[in-house]
């Protein structure tokens, strides 16, 4: 009987549905999207995904609270049922049930609460919209945010919907009136830019086009400005393709759109770790399985309009460049055909070009210089975008998106390197001949005048050979203009070797105030291990305290190496020019990193035998050497992949090439080797395989052997496995070096 009671009560009972307060749309519309631009923007992208051809917005007073945004576009519209099934139902979206259009676009909607930001930027909207599929009438649709907003429940407010005559062409118009506040300057900035990036200029014609007023914006209209045209005065161009197998490959082109450079998938790999290579456990080379296919452009300019007249022997349009770079400049993602923001934002450097260009800023692009686009083609929907509407989701294929991107341009940065570092060296060796030949030429010139001048008895007077003279006038400026011609080639190296310079030279000030805080440590450390000997058990201090004090005592002995070698290193005399023993050299620098390659277990064994062979050079840039080809190996023998083995061979020998005596410096370690570069790539200033490094060390070496007339090798598995690096010398067989000074040499000091 009782349970029929409760039968009978449940069967009485109404059925009710979760209901949600208006502060909900605050939180889903206001809140969830970051900049009024952004929710205009979602109203744009409706209208693509209704397959118009053209959407207008207008701004009617839109700079003051009161003010109107009006988006209308030619799309096929909404009949009554789409209007109350879809864009009424806060959340819906067609996109996984129809992901393509009518006319086979990709919809770019996904939540359907992009339209929400934009809906609620004013207080009162008006939906005007024909469909195709009803074009005898016309609907319209009206909402009251206030209404809604001081209601219980947002279900509590009726919205009227009406339908009358059609007066309107097919498609959407949606009026939001009583603006809440009234679009910034960086707000209409933000959504001008947007509105001309979202479907090029990088791209081909698209069938969507953008309409607004420029005057009530209050911009120019910056579409005459983003065009195509100025991509031409781009100094190189970067292109690259990432397939949907994960395949990879980039190429370089100059202003000419001369192929000068290609990558493959290892070259791209190579670049992005910087010249480590990445493996999968098996050992096979990694693939970019997760990411979606895509393509990448970057065009990098000159920003020097006497570079250009160099280049082209024409004027570029600098200023115009300029801006026009100000306003689009960065890499700009597209996806499904249209622009993503926040990619390719003023302040959004995705791709860390800038941060990049900051460690090491020769060649490499950033947003103020270069721009580009990724176009992807995901036609898996790999890359997921965020609720907000602010990017995707840092997932695994957009990782590896970026990651292509970013390896892309480190390739292209590297290989401008290689191409320019080889065009100095050819420059410098055809500037040292033709000032050999300059000399040869005004050295004859001399000697005819002179032969002339003695046959008059050294009188002016006489009779001169008119062509002599102007001979030595034409050799002696010839001569001139190539020394002219030398001194500009070397002030780039100048100001390379004066900010190493600097570094230096604060280093040593750094070092000098840092050796009196590392001994007053070793001090105060010793001090407290013989108090707690003293106050506490032996076996106890050597449980608990040892361990912590030895640390401390470790950390500041490797204080006092910092601090003692750059100052051994900038000891005065060691740039004054003698006869340098190269096997002495070598050992002070060992004794210098001594206690260094200790702390890191790395065992240097040494073969020192140069037959009392001597070098005329300066002790300062032997040690250079040594101490950069030292420091090389440690790099190498302390990367990740460098095993656990680690060891430095240090050795010298002499031998006699071409009646000429040689010196021969090698250094040979355990490392993993030279890995993903050639022998010839690893002295091109910048390269390194090192996060944070500056890839000077070799250039230092390979310059200062070229100083003193030698040369340089590098194999890449040595002996001991990993690189081994020759450096020859040619000798000097004076046995010591108490010898006369020249006032030269006393001008050199």
């Amino acid at each position: 009987m009782l349970g029929s009671t409760v039968h009978e009560r449940r069967r009485r009972l109404a059925r009710h549905h979760l209901r949600f307060a208006p502060k909900i749309l605050t939180r889903l519309g206001e809140e969830l999207v970051p900049h009024p631009d952004m929710g205009i923007m979602e109203l744009v992208r409706n209208a693509y995904d209704a397959d118009a051809t053209e959407c207008s917005i207008e701004l009617v007073d839109s700079g003051r609270p009161g003010g109107s945004i009006i988006v209308s576009d030619n799309g096929y519209g909404m009949t009554d049922a789409e209007l109350t099934s879809d864009f009424l139902l806060i959340g819906s979206s067609r996109k996984p049930s129809s992901p393509f259009t009518r006319s086979g676009r990709r919809r770019v909607g996904e939540k359907g609460l992009g339209r929400l930001a934009a809906l609620r930027l004013g207080r009162r909207v008006k939906v005007t919209t024909r469909s195709e599929k009803t074009p005898g009438v016309q609907y319209t649709l009206g909402i009251d945010w206030d209404e809604l907003d001081s209601a219980h429940a947002v279900e509590d407010v009726a919205l009227e919907l009406r339908d009358v005559p059609p007066h309107a062409r097919v498609g959407t118009r949606i009026e939001i009136h009583d603006l809440r506040q009234g679009l910034s300057v960086a707000d209409v900035g933000r959504l001008t830019r947007s509105l001309t990036l979202l479907t090029g200029p990088f791209q081909t014609e698209s069938t969507f086009k953008i309409l607004w007023n420029q005057t009530a914006f209050g911009h120019e209209d910056l579409t005459s400005a983003v065009k195509d045209e100025h991509l031409q005065w781009a100094e190189f161009h970067l292109s690259g393709r990432l397939g949907r197998d994960g395949s990879q490959s980039a190429e370089l082109r100059d202003h000419r759109g001369h192929l000068i450079g290609t990558a493959t998938a290892d070259d791209l790999r190579s670049a992005a770790a910087g010249g480590r290579r990445q493996t999968t456990i098996e050992g096979s080379q990694r693939l970019f399985t997760s990411a979606p296919a895509a393509k990448f452009d970057l065009w990098m300019f000159n920003l020097n309009p006497r570079h250009s007249v160099a280049l082209r022997d024409s004027i570029q349009p600098t200023p115009e460049i300029k801006s026009w770079l100000a306003a689009v400049g960065g890499v700009h993602l597209y996806h499904h055909g249209l622009r993503v923001q926040p990619y390719g934002d003023p302040d959004d450097d995705w791709l860390s070009i800038n941060v990049r260009r900051a460690v090491l800023s020769e060649f490499r692009p950033y947003t103020n210089n270069s721009v580009g686009a990724l176009v992807v083609n995901d036609r898996e929907d790999r890359l997921q975008p965020k609720t907000d509407r602010s990017g995707f989701v840092q997932n695994a294929a957009f990782g590896e998106l970026r990651e292509f991107a970013r390896s892309a341009i480190e390739w292209a940065s590297q290989r401008r390197r290689q191409i320019r570092e080889a065009e100095r060296q050819e420059q410098r060796k055809r500037a040292k001949a033709q000032t050999a030949d300059a000399e040869v030429e005004f050295t004859e010139a001399k000697k005819a005048l002179e032969a002339q001048l003695a046959d008059n008895q050294d009188r002016l007077d006489g009779n001169f050979d008119r062509a002599s003279v102007q001979r030595i006038l034409t050799t002696s400026q010839l001569l001139a203009d190539q020394r002219l011609r030398e001194i500009k080639d070397l002030h780039s190296e100048l100001l390379l070797y004066r900010a190493l310079a600097t570094v230096g030279t604060s280093t040593a000030v750094f070092a000098h105030e840092a050796q009196q805080p590392a001994d007053r440590i070793l001090q105060e450390a010793r001090t407290v291990d013989r108090r707690v000997r003293r106050d506490l058990q032996p076996a106890i201090v050597d449980d608990r305290y040892k361990p912590s004090l030895s640390a401390i005592t470790d950390g500041a002995r490797t204080l006092q190496i910092f601090a003692k070698l750059p100052l051994e290193l900038l000891v005065r005399k060691k740039r004054d020019l003698t006869y340098v023993d190269i096997d002495e050299v070598c050992l002070a620098t060992l004794r210098l990193f001594h206690n260094f390659l200790s702390d890191r277990g790395i065992h240097v064994t040494q073969d020192l035998d140069c037959q009392n062979l001597r070098v005329r050079t300066y002790e300062a840039a032997v040690e250079s050497i040594v101490s950069n080809l030292l420091v090389n190996s440690i790099h190498a023998l302390t990367r990740t992949d460098g095993g656990d083995e680690r060891r430095i061979h240090l050795a010298t020998c002499s031998f006699v090439d071409k009646d000429t005596s040689w010196v021969r410096l090698i250094v040979d370690d355990s490392g993993p080797g030279i890995q993903d570069a050639s022998t010839e790539e690893i002295w091109i200033p910048g390269f390194t395989t090192r996060d944070g490094g500056t890839g000077l060390g070799l250039t230092i070496v390979r310059d200062t052997v070229g100083d003193m007339l030698g040369r340089q090798e590098a194999v890449k598995n040595g002996p001991l496995g990993g690189a081994r690096l020759l450096i020859d010398l040619p000798a000097s067989t004076a046995a010591t070096p108490a010898v006369e000074i020249t006032n030269d040499e006393r001008e050199e000091r």
